[in-house]
């Protein structure tokens, strides 16, 4: 199968590296051609996997129409403001996909609600990426991984910090150094999430792989993923934000939130792994074309 495989083209980005140099010489292992950033008549798929290329997905779709078209919509919540309206290109590329992958059921299902679309797979479909290499260590604070939502849950989080004494870091994964945020993060006590209302962020898998205690908002998206192995936060409520994170600080090493970690480390190797990956993307690729 000759896979047209849209990523991202700016290599400090987030995700760049994770899916160019992890995904795709995975899918080659399984024979498929893998074409990146672009796309042609022979192609059977046309593969959007990010949403920073909407706009380049769309222009290739309407290259080449008959080139099945399926989007990877893992977070919906990044992509509509209810108070500024939605993202018409992006919209009418979901409308226009011959299937669509969402991230989790609560994403699926809020996205089917409000614009009509369904998701006929859902699928965590990011990769860890492979620079973990080295001891992993816990040198006494907290840290907070401001990607999403980052200006009120910040303020909580340097608020609570600050009151409980607590030693914490902040590093935005987009713009900081991904050498001195990961090292940052291999170092840490616990992890902070700052997920939105629904869906996972990439830096909860990331610090369940280093085994890591994550501290999450109470949302559906993050309970559908951990289940009761992470500790969670009531979303909208200060205080109780700052007695989790002084509980999780008192407890982190105890027996019992270690075996969470394990878990969650379990629920990693699962479903990020990019061999994982490939293999699931191989076989719905095989019952959608």
């Amino acid at each position: 199968m000759k896979i047209a495989f849209i990523v991202p083209t700016d290599l400090a980005s987030y995700n760049a590296n994770d899916w160019s140099l992890n995904l795709v010489p995975e899918l080659l292992r399984l024979r498929h051609q893998v074409v990146v950033n672009d796309c042609s008549e022979d192609c059977d798929v046309l593969f959007a996997i990010e949403r920073t290329m909407t706009s380049y997905t769309m222009k290739l779709h309407k290259k080449y129409p008959k080139v099945p078209l399926i989007v990877n919509n893992w977070d919906w919540y990044n992509y509509i403001d209810k108070t500024k309206g939605t993202y018409p290109e992006f919209i009418q590329l979901l409308k226009e996909a011959k299937d669509v992958w969402s991230g989790d059921m609560d994403t699926a299902k809020t996205t089917e609600k409000d614009i009509g679309v369904k998701s006929s797979f859902p699928l965590y479909i990011f990769i860890l990426p492979w620079e973990w290499k080295g001891e992993i260590k816990d040198y006494g604070y907290t840290m907070f991984g401001s990607r999403q939502d980052p200006n009120k849950r910040f303020n909580w989080y340097e608020g609570a910090t600050d009151e409980l004494e607590i030693p914490f870091k902040s590093y935005h994964p987009d713009s900081n150094s991904r050498k001195d945020y990961i090292m940052t993060l291999k170092n840490c006590s616990f992890y902070v999430t700052a997920s939105r209302e629904t869906g996972v962020s990439i830096p909860d898998a990331e610090a369940a792989y280093c085994k890591k205690p994550i501290l999450s908002p109470d949302n559906p998206g993050c309970r559908e993923m951990w289940g009761n192995n992470a500790t969670y936060f009531k979303t909208n409520d200060y205080e109780d934000f700052k007695a989790k994170i002084k509980w999780l600080w008192e407890n982190y090493k105890s027996e019992k939130i270690q075996k969470k970690v394990e878990k969650c480390y379990e629920i990693v190797n699962k479903r990020f792994l990019p061999r994982v990956m490939a293999e699931r993307i191989d076989k719905r690729l095989r019952e959608v074309l």
